[in-house]
């Protein structure tokens, strides 16, 4: 049983986006993991279709900071909370969109100088917070439990489309470009997160072999309030213990969009992506995309869990997306450092 629970705290830590775990916390027992994870992007997944780059060189990096608290309240029953502090950001080359009309008497360089459109931004602060429950159902012949988790909104300004949230369809962005594709309607669409509550009800089931090796796996129904695209998630991670301290692990985890999400603006994106800023407007390369609030995404991953103590652990991992749809191709690196102890008084 300790090696049980020790795994479940390693693995806990093995992704941000999944702290889930059946084998819950005894009662008194409190685990603190403070974790950091660094992503990296230069390609984009659309609606349907493989990766392609990001338009005009761009380029997304984000850097995340964050507090894990498990607490067991009683031996079945465990509470978590989650506070992530991010920054992201968006670089790409600055663009003119809008040709200059036929018969201005502006200079060419004045008219180009006042229109040209940077969409590079940068944001920082506190993303979503996480709390869930989970209860713990049974520990043979598997562990099993069932969780209830929330995704909270810190108050940070929320996506929308590339020039804000209207108009709502491409049609009428394409009857006058020239209105809406101005330096001075460009909205930060580089956000902490959807800006919207999620409810996650989910199934959690575990196994521990003979030999060690441990097996996870999640699933679940995303309800994400807001007029957002609900998903199925799951997942699936499995660990191997090298000796008394190491433990090599790997997973893949999945939310697929179900239903309709709300329109949120027009993304103006690039029929070519590869082509260069100075081609846009004589080439017409622009790619008008009623942009939903919706979401899909594959991701893998896997890394080394080290014990330095029975309660005292470090884990190293990385993970990609594999596929996506409305999102971006993430590379990311992450570190944790997890730590447990049981209060005062508590008597096993």
């Amino acid at each position: 049983m300790r090696s049980a629970l020790l795994f479940s705290l390693a693995l806990t830590a093995a992704s941000s986006t999944a702290q889930a775990s059946p084998w819950t916390l005894p009662r008194g027992d409190l685990a603190l993991t403070a974790w950091t994870s660094v992503q990296t992007a230069r390609q984009e997944f659309f609606e349907s279709g493989g990766a392609r780059n990001f338009p005009l060189n761009g380029r997304y990096n984000g850097t995340t900071l964050g507090l894990t608290l498990r607490a067991g309240i009683t031996d079945r029953l465990e509470l978590e909370f989650g506070l992530p502090v991010r920054t992201v950001s968006y670089q790409s080359d600055p663009v003119v969109l809008n040709p200059q009309p036929a018969g201005s008497t502006e200079s060419p360089i004045d008219y180009y100088q006042r229109n040209v459109i940077n969409l590079s931004r940068t944001a920082s602060g506190i993303g979503d917070l996480t709390l869930a429950g989970r209860y713990r159902l049974m520990l043979q012949p598997l562990a099993m439990a069932v969780e209830l988790r929330f995704k909270i909104p810190s108050g940070y300004p929320g996506p929308s489309g590339t020039f804000g949230d209207q108009p709502s369809t491409a049609a009428a962005f394409a009857a006058n470009t020239a209105r809406y594709a101005s330096p001075e309607n460009v909205r930060d669409d580089v956000t902490l997160g959807d800006g919207q509550v999620d409810i996650t009800p989910s199934i959690l089931l575990g196994y521990a072999f003979p030999t060690r090796t441990f097996v996870r796996l999640d699933a679940g129904y995303n309800v994400r309030l807001g007029a957002a695209g609900h998903q199925v998630v799951g997942a699936l991670r499995v660990g191997q213990f090298i000796g008394d301290v190491v433990l090599l692990y790997a997973w893949a985890q999945a939310a697929v969009n179900v239903t309709q999400g709300q329109v949120i603006g027009i993304s103006v994106a690039a029929q070519n992506p590869d082509l260069p800023a100075a081609q846009y407007v004589n080439d017409n390369n622009l790619l008008l995309r009623e942009l939903r609030l919706e979401r899909s995404n594959l991701d893998v991953g896997g890394g080394v869990i080290v014990r330095f103590t029975p309660n005292v652990e470090l884990n190293l991992g990385y993970s990609r997306t594999l596929w996506g749809q409305n999102t971006a191709l993430v590379d990311q690196v992450f570190v944790s450092l997890g730590a447990r102890t049981t209060l005062p008084g508590v008597s096993r």
